[in-house]
């Protein structure tokens, strides 16, 4: 197993029963559970089948979208998600969802900082990209923040099911391996 992956604040790793009150918090907000569809935040029961699924995914397998809790060391909450595609072909799709209680305290880009820096220093991973709607200001913030540059602008590709059926613009952000800053002493560790 190579998680948790740590940061000076933070611990990304899988999910557990444990954190199903956590996580019923952070993904019940309709800004949160509208961008996160997967998790059945409103059913305890499904949502523990939900953690049970994704604890059989294997890591990083091509195709399989990979959830993983982003945990505060320290009180032990767990404050909200990242997710990673794996392409098969050294290359993978990250996304993240956060609590609206927690946002503008660099939770996320610390988080997908310590993923990346994974991906590349102990997967071998080639290129790591992410996207979202346009109108998701601080997600495509966040990939700035990483160092991601803007690859792609594509104009009405996405609907979301709560905008009325409106055509939305999305935007794509992507790092090669060669452009990733090596990790700062001790601030991302990996633990096996």
């Amino acid at each position: 197993m190579t998680l948790p992956i740590e940061t000076d604040r933070l611990r990304v790793r899988r999910f557990t029963p444990k954190d199903i009150s956590d996580i019923q918090a952070f993904a019940s907000h309709p800004s949160v559970a509208r961008e996160i569809t997967n998790i059945p935040h409103r059913d305890p029961v499904k949502l523990e089948a939900y953690i049970e699924r994704q604890d059989a995914l294997e890591l990083f397998a091509a195709k399989e979208c990979v959830d993983l809790a982003v945990e505060r060391k320290e009180d032990g909450r767990v404050l909200g998600l990242l997710s990673v595609v794996s392409n098969g072909e050294r290359q993978a799709e990250i996304g993240w969802g956060l609590g609206i209680e927690h946002r503008g305290n660099g939770y996320i880009t610390e988080a997908a900082r310590g993923l990346i820096t994974y991906l590349f220093s102990a997967r071998g991973y080639h290129r790591v990209f992410a996207g979202t709607v346009l109108t998701n200001h601080r997600s495509w913030a966040v990939m700035e923040r990483l160092g991601m540059r803007k690859e792609a602008h594509f104009r009405k590709a996405h609907v979301p099911a709560d905008e009325g059926g409106e055509w939305i613009d999305t935007v794509r952000y992507a790092v090669l391996a060669e452009e990733w800053p090596a990790p700062k002493k001790d601030r991302t560790r990996h633990e096996t």
